[in-house]
């Protein structure tokens, strides 16, 4: 209890006129306190030993407030009584009352009429409050309206959690304050949080919403409120602060790990520590005597590595241990718990309540045969039933049990083994089974702080009462709870995971508007089971193209969804149904009570009435019977409100039908699973473990315990192992019990790799054929390593690829623009064809040659990756596409962009995901969340009749942003299919399907298969954009997986024109037999013609618009010559991270990206850069973003020597320091992404001795002395005469540096201007040079190579031939020639921004013809040179960045290969 509130307390004890902190359970605002009156009388005293007064003599009467003086000889006023704040004395000092304190200082800023001000002071935690204080910086106020406080206008409502209200100043005294903007005719309060960040941990205030009065009985503070950093209070007068306090009990930071250690980041007044405790709770802190309860002393001590590996994330915490075992613990472990934390004088000056998960495991379940080993929940045997449940912690628990009406018939107390925890209760079936029953759990709960009787149903109740509020005694194996054959029911198999295709359904939108389903039926498990009815028949034709797999979305027991029919509303109820349960519905007054709402959303006009669907929609939501089931309340139970009747077995008899349905059909199913949160934990109604173990199933904050809510709801916590038992024995019942055969897993990035791999381990046992898949997104760091994409990899547990589907749902792909998204959004699918691999080489439409991992690629195995476009959550892909697509396609055109969307993940490796009804165009009328918007939005037509498009505009609540974007296309018939439409694309769709299931060249599963078969062929930077070619190889040299085929080849072209794409050593390929008969009459005009002539060997694949078409080279008897993968892009050098630039970042060049690597090949990063002598360099090798690469040491290991190798294996900053003055050079080899290195030396091989030209035309001595010109080479220009000679590279000394050629024959010493020579590794006889034309030569003595060389060349290396920079900045003409100088020629030309095409060229355009080496990398960069090849076909680009004077200068010596750079004057 707060100061300020048992100072009210107690006032209020003494005076009725208080208004107490119970009318407001947060004491968010302390009111006046009526004042209270006090009478003093004054008695006449005789006799009286040591009184001045003299006998007889008259005192003095005072009239209230005044009192006598010390002489009692006249009226004085009295002294002001002592009053701690918030509390001042009354105006007649009698009494301590709310008001203002007129000893301090008024407020800078007051509200005007229309205004509130609200102040918040930071002063005794960290703020100066002067006017630029930076302790506010980052605290932001959140408001809102709501019915209780609707006061403030729309600019003072915070626009987001996220975007709160910046505080408009900071007052000197009362620190930061908000001014606010009030309605007209406000009301009396308005609502805030104050907090920092947007995690729960940063709520200030205790972290409660707060409600500031506006309707002070006081002219001066009216509207104006005062709070104090992690006070929960609202004051209605300015306060600097509450005075001492006694130390408050703040969060649960504290975490017992074991039997006798607890640990804590205890503040640094801390000096000794205990562990108070009390079985009745009430710990609490006072001035004089601190905390309260039982108190044990504490030792510091210091962790092992066993106990630091109980626990890493806590490992940087201080270790406290007490002396008692871990019976003792047990007992402890029932009560409040609470670390008082002492100075050196032994006061209390910090506490704070103990997290006891760990404490619980090690006590609990680290032996061989306590709680992880126990059975838990109802075990059937021998006549008897047996409960039992986990309740460590419960300091009592009793079996209530129910008869079907609900009234308690018996109660029985139940045992608890100490050993595990368990507390059970066995009683006859007779007595106990199909009764309803509930636990009475008699545990203290942190989160009240008091010990509760909770009346709790049961964690593993697998039969439930409506609304789960029951738990029932039922037997799984009875047989009235088996449909007819369930024992002999046997799901259909498949070999490889890589087989499945996945069709992902709800239950309510499978049938709940279907006309032939039976209409007890619609919306209820029992819809699968009836045969000829449209949902049941479009699944059968599915099945029999190929689909494998259906997936149901949530089916055990959900917290959201009202089970009891009475209580709920469907479409085929009618708006008095609807009025009798929310009667603020606006249709109540609005429509006839008798119109059925079905016929009600039928009957808007979506052009007239865009909103009315929505609003009906809204009006139903909380009564309606929709949700999609990510609340769960019981893990091990059906859901009720898909039963006939949600109460009791009806659930439990109604899914294994479902189950036995599917599997008859020949489906496979997949139940979607929740276990990263439950929809509620502490006090709330739906919460179930956390009432039975409070604080451990969830996770909390490490420092200060409050619960985490990273998944939406309340998050669980899988490294506690009784919650990782509970997901275990609950995946094996629902595998076992209802023979679901595989399982998605929501948020699995949340769980624990580990946790995900002993669960699939698990149900393999039970059934080999079982797989695991979900969402591997990246979840906030808890110490673990997460089951996400990346750690994944090559588990075979499958994770939705967000990488393909984004690249496809983005729309670029079928932009037609040509430009770089386009081309990037390909790049993306190919990767996703290609299995989203890590290791696939793919040459990039920048035309670099890397690893598939630099475009997201993360798989080590197909079966990692389920391929999707569309799923429950978001936009259908018909709806993305209507957002995405060129706006002027025609309906058709958008039909089929929709037929290319849906069928590429079934033409890639992996495993392909569907949402129902994407086959069928599904549209949710552009509604990008419908977890709760009722049947009419998530409608699935399987008559074909309507996709659903525009059926009204979608909920405001999440989409009423996009309502002007919407309706500028909704109305449009371009986007309105109807049942041809609908068809055509249902077909078109199952032909893709029927077509991955015929070859096994789709499905391949393995990494290297798909490594070794599937190529590309429309690469690089003269790709056709919008079109890919993939191939995929069975030929001769490769198993032969596909004896009917040597090579498949898919041709996707995302444009509105027909395309070709001619392949080099394509031949024999025809039209797949199912496109050549299809349904879609342009496929069937796609074609295959073989080269002919110079084309002989090679063939041309014509694809019509909008279509992928399968073209098949059929094998003979034998297996024949395939489609080999590097057929267009050869065996390919593999840059380690693809187009991404990497940099050499540091203190040298203030961090930035100037100094870029340059790639080497064979995975080498090179980078120059000079140095100062003495001074150390800070630096790391990393991207532009920090983030692909980003590396550097160890901490502790940091510094890098020269010219040794140093192993890049951490994240700090790198350091060195250089000897001389010099350039250095940066090796960074990353050829194995798993052993980065760096290797820092001087550039110059030869640094500190100078290298010569010495031979006969010198005297053989040291006058032309070589410029290192960098890059390892070495050059000296000389004037030499006509005539033969000798010499050699060397050095003065003639053994530092000593050079000639490699062996004493004519072939390696004789030379010629024009010819470059191998040299020897050192020595070796002269080189012998015949020289014909006295002039300038160039000597080049180039190290950079393995093997070093000598080349000469005439320094004028054009010769007499006048050369010409020729292009599109002069008609191509000759009028900018090249001019020599100093070993180069150079040319100043004007250019205009943009790009421009040139050549370096002789008159005669052959003597010198010199342009790009490779037409895919022919742009000029400003200050990069480009080799120049002679007569080339390729012109060079040059992409001036401005209008201006540039100079093209050409630097030799080999005439045949110079380089050209561009600079910008």
């Amino acid at each position: 209890m707060s100061l300020v509130t048992r100072i009210v307390t107690r006032l209020t004890a003494r005076h009725s006129s208080v208004i107490t902190s119970e009318q407001q359970p947060m004491f968010n605002s302390i009111r006046k306190l009526g004042a209270v009156g006090v009478v003093l009388t004054s008695l006449g005293l005789a006799g009286c030993g040591g009184s001045d007064v003299d006998s007889g003599q008259a005192l003095v009467s005072c009239s209230l407030p005044q009192i006598p003086n010390a002489s009692a000889t006249a009226c004085v006023a009295p002294p002001p009584i002592s009053c701690a704040a918030p509390l001042v004395p009354s105006e007649d000092n009698q009494s301590c009352v709310i008001g203002a304190d007129p000893t301090l200082p008024a407020p800078s800023v007051f509200p005007t009429e229309n205004q509130a001000v609200l102040y918040y002071n930071r002063a005794l935690v960290d703020a100066t409050n002067t006017p630029d204080d930076t302790a506010y910086e980052g605290y932001r106020l959140h408001t809102w309206n709501n019915d209780a406080c609707d006061s403030l206008q729309p600019d003072s409502v915070a626009a987001s959690w996220d975007n709160g209200l910046v505080h408009t100043g900071i007052d000197p005294n009362y620190g930061a304050y908000w001014v606010l903007n009030l309605k007209e005719g406000h009301g009396n309060c308005h609502n805030f949080i104050i907090h920092i960040g947007t995690d729960d941990a940063g709520k200030e205030m205790g972290g409660s919403d707060f409600k500031a009065p506006l309707d002070q009985d006081d002219d001066t503070y009216q509207r104006v409120n005062f709070t104090l950093s992690g006070e929960p209070t609202v004051f209605d007068f300015p306060l600097l602060s509450l005075g001492e306090r006694p130390v408050q009990i703040e969060g649960i930071a504290a975490h017992w790990l074991d039997a006798n250690t607890l640990l804590w980041d205890a503040p640094d007044a801390v000096t000794s520590v205990k562990l108070h405790y009390s079985a009745n709770a009430g710990i609490e802190a006072d001035l004089e005597t601190g905390l309260n309860g039982t108190a044990l002393d504490l030792t510091p001590v210091t962790l092992s590595d066993s106990q630091v590996a109980m626990a890493p994330h806590l490992a940087n915490l201080s270790a406290y241990a007490g002396e008692w075992d871990a019976e003792a613990a047990k007992g402890v472990l029932k009560t409040q718990t609470v670390l008082g934390g002492y100075n050196d004088d032994g006061k209390l000056v910090a506490a704070t309540a103990v997290q006891i998960a760990n404490a619980l495991d090690a006590v609990y379940t680290s032996g061989e045969m306590d709680a992880d080993e126990a059975t838990i929940g109802l075990t059937y045997a021998d006549g008897n039933v047996t409960s039992a449940v986990w309740a460590p912690t419960a300091q009592n628990v009793v079996l209530n049990v129910f008869g079907s009406d609900k009234r308690l018939a018996a109660s029985y107390p139940m045992v608890e083994d100490t050993m595990t925890g368990v507390w059970s209760y066995t009683g006859a079936v007779a007595d106990l089974d199909r009764m309803f029953y509930r636990f009475a759990v008699t545990v203290y709960h942190p989160v009240s702080g008091e010990v509760h009787t909770f009346d709790v149903t049961d964690p593993y109740s697998v039969g439930l009462g409506v609304n789960g509020r029951f738990s029932q005694f039922v037997n799984l194996a009875d047989a009235d709870l088996k449909p007819e054959g369930w024992d002999d029911d046997v799901a259909p198999t498949i070999t490889n995971p890589e087989d499945a295709i996945i069709y992902e359904g709800h239950v309510r939108d499978f049938s709940a508007l279907d006309m032939s389903t039976s209409e007890a039926f619609r919306g209820k498990y029992m819809a699968f089971t009836e045969a000829d009815t449209a949902p049941t028949d479009h699944l059968k034709s599915l099945v029999e193209a190929g689909v494998t797999h259906f997936h149901v979305l949530p089916v055990n027991d959900i917290a959201t969804i009202e089970e009891r029919p009475d209580r709920t509303v469907d479409m085929y109820d009618t708006v008095f149904d609807l009025c009798l349960l929310n009667r603020d519905a606006a249709v109540c007054d609005e429509e006839a009570p008798g119109t059925v709402l079905k016929d009600l959303f039928e009957s808007y006009d979506p052009f007239l009435e865009p909103t009315k669907a929505q609003e009906l929609a809204q009006m139903m939501r909380q009564v309606d019977d929709f949700n999609w089931g990510y609340d769960p309340k019981h893990f091990n139970a059906p859901e009720g409100s898909y039963a006939t009747d949600p109460d009791g077995v009806a659930r439990i008899l109604e899914m294994r039908s479902m189950v036995q349905a599917l599997h008859q059909m020949g489906l496979r199913v997949a139940m979607d699973v929740v276990y990263n949160h439950t929809n509620a934990s502490g006090l709330n109604d739906n919460s179930v473990l956390d009432k039975v173990v409070p604080g451990y199933y969830h996770r909390y904050t490490v420092d200060t315990g409050a619960i985490t809510r990273n998944t939406c709801c309340d998050d669980t916590e899988d490294r506690n192992r009784m919650f990782a038992k509970l997901m275990e024995d609950s995946l094996v019942m629902w595998a076992s019990e209802y023979k679901y055969d595989a399982f998605r897993f929501d948020l699995m990035g949340h769980h624990s790799k580990d946790t995900m791999l002993a669960l699939r381990d698990t149900l393999t046992a039970i059934d080999d054929d079982t797989f695991f898949y979900g969402e591997g997104w990246t979840a906030p760091d808890r110490g673990v390593t997460q089951a996400d994409q990346i750690n994944l990899a090559g588990s075979q547990i499958g994770t939705f690829n967000d990488r393909f589907r984004e690249a496809i749902r983005g729309g670029q792909f079928f932009n037609g623009e040509g430009d770089g998204d386009q081309l990037f959004a390909a790049d993306r699918i190919k990767s996703g064809l290609a299995g989203t691999l890590s290791s696939f080489v793919l040459e990039d439409s920048n035309g670099v040659s890397s690893t598939t991992s630099s475009l997201g690629g993360y798989a080590e195995d197909p079966a990692d990756i389920i391929n999707y476009v569309s799923k429950h959550d978001g936009e259908t892909l018909w709806d993305k596409f209507n957002y995405e697509l060129p706006a002027d396609l025609t309906l058709a055109q958008r039909v089929r962009a929709q037929n290319v969307g849906l069928g590429l993940p079934l033409m890639a490796q992996g495993i392909p995901f569907l949402q129902m009804g994407g086959d069928l165009l599904r549209s949710k009328s552009m509604d990008r969340n419908t977890y709760d918007a009722g049947d009419w939005f998530n409608k699935v037509d399987f008559t074909k009749s309507s996709n659903n498009f525009n059926v009204g505009l979608p909920l405001a609540e999440d989409n009423q942003g996009a309502w002007e974007t919407i309706g500028t296309f909704a109305y449009s018939p371009d986007r309105a299919a109807g049942m041809s439409e609908i068809e055509f694309a249902s077909d078109v769709f199952q032909e893709l399907v029927s077509i991955r299931v015929g070859s096994p060249l789709f499905r391949l599963t393995t990494a290297d298969d798909i490594n070794a078969r599937v190529g590309f062929h429309n690469i690089g930077t003269r790709q056709v954009p919008g079109v890919i070619a993939m191939s995929i190889d069975d030929g001769m040299g490769l198993a032969d997986l596909d004896p009917m085929h040597d090579a498949l080849m898919v041709v996707v072209n995302g444009t509105v024109d027909e395309q070709s794409i001619r392949v080099n050593t394509a031949t024999g390929f025809s039209l797949h037999a199912t496109q050549a008969t299809s349904v879609d009459a342009v496929v069937r005009g796609a074609s295959f013609s073989e080269g002919v002539d110079d084309d002989a060997g090679n063939g041309l694949f014509t694809v019509p618009a909008q279509t992928i078409a399968v073209f098949v080279k059929t094998q003979g008897a034998e297996q024949g010559m395939g489609l080999e993968a590097f057929a267009t892009s050869g065996a390919p050098d593999v840059v380690p991270y693809g187009s991404e630039v990497v940099y050499l970042r540091g203190s040298m060049n203030g961090w930035g990206t100037d100094t870029a690597f340059n790639y080497e090949g064979d995975g080498i990063y090179r980078a120059t850069y000079t140095l100062e002598a003495g001074t150390e360099y800070a630096f790391k090798v990393a991207n532009a973003d920090w983030d692909n690469p980003n590396v550097g040491g160890q901490a502790g290991s940091t510094t890098v020597t020269e010219e040794v190798t140093y192993s890049l294996n951490g994240g700090e900053n790198l350091n060195f320091t250089a000897d001389e003055t010099a350039l250095y050079e940066f090796i960074f080899d990353a050829g194995d992404l798993d052993n980065l290195t760096l290797l820092v030396s001087k550039d110059n091989p030869f640094f500190g001795t100078a290298v010569y030209v010495r031979g006969g035309m010198n005297g053989w001595g040291t006058d032309n002395e070589m410029t290192y010109t960098g890059d390892k080479v070495f050059t000296a220009y000389l004037n030499v005469d006509a005539g033969d000679y000798e010499f050699k590279v060397a050095s003065e000394d003639w053994s530092t540096v000593d050079y000639g050629a490699p062996a004493d024959t004519d072939e390696a010493r004789n030379m010629v201007p024009g010819d470059v020579f191998d040299t020897s590794t050192g020595g070796g006889p002269n080189f012998r040079l015949s020289i014909a034309d006295s002039e300038e030569y160039a000597f080049i003595f180039d190290t950079s190579a393995e093997v070093n060389t000598v080349g000469v060349f005439k320094s004028q290396f054009f010769g007499a031939t006048p050369v010409y920079v020729r292009g599109g900045m002069n008609d191509w003409g000759t009028a900018s020639q090249l001019a020599y100088a100093q070993g180069e020629y150079s040319v100043t030309i004007d250019v205009s921004a943009g790009n421009v095409e040139f050549k370096v060229a002789s008159e005669d355009w052959a003597t010198f013809n010199l342009g790009a080496v490779d037409g895919d990398n022919k742009t000029v960069t400003v200050g990069q040179p480009m080799q120049l090849l002679q007569s080339s076909n390729d012109n060079l680009v040059f992409d001036a960045p401005a209008t201006g004077s540039y100079t093209f200068t050409v630097r030799g010596p080999n005439p045949l290969s110079p380089t050209v750079t561009v600079t910008q004057n």
